[in-house]
């Protein structure tokens, strides 16, 4: 409980700060923050990049992201209504599935002939 508490205290700080700061307003406002964070963090993003010597590869270009968007997008629709589609055959599969089985399970079992005989034994 202790850790979703400090958990919520950090989220709730970082979205009254940026509330507070005006990210969520009009774009110029952002890129006006942005550039300031920029401003205020090259001398440490600097010498931090001179102590790791890792470089981030390049982020993908908006068609590329517009591409799988639209590619994973058209993936889930199509799924979806695939399972619609075969949805009544699934749900008649199970029923009957189901009715078997319980009807199996509901019917008295006849005693075998070799326990008769040892009954009357």
């Amino acid at each position: 409980m202790l850790k979703f508490g400090i958990k919520s205290a950090i989220l709730g700080s970082a979205v009254y700060y940026t509330v507070d700061k005006g990210v969520w307003k009009d774009s110029a406002k952002t890129n006006e923050l942005y550039e300031e964070l920029e401003k205020g963090m090259s001398p440490y993003v600097g010498e931090l990049k001179k102590q790791i010597p890792y470089e981030l590869p390049p982020l993908p270009s908006n068609d590329r992201l517009t591409y799988l968007f639209k590619y994973y997008w058209n993936c889930g629709v199509k799924a979806t209504f695939t399972f619609l589609v075969d949805l009544p055959t699934h749900t008649s599969n199970a029923a009957t599935k189901s009715y078997n089985y319980i009807s199996a399970a509901l019917e008295p079992v006849e005693p075998s002939p070799a326990s008769s005989q040892e009954k009357a034994k």
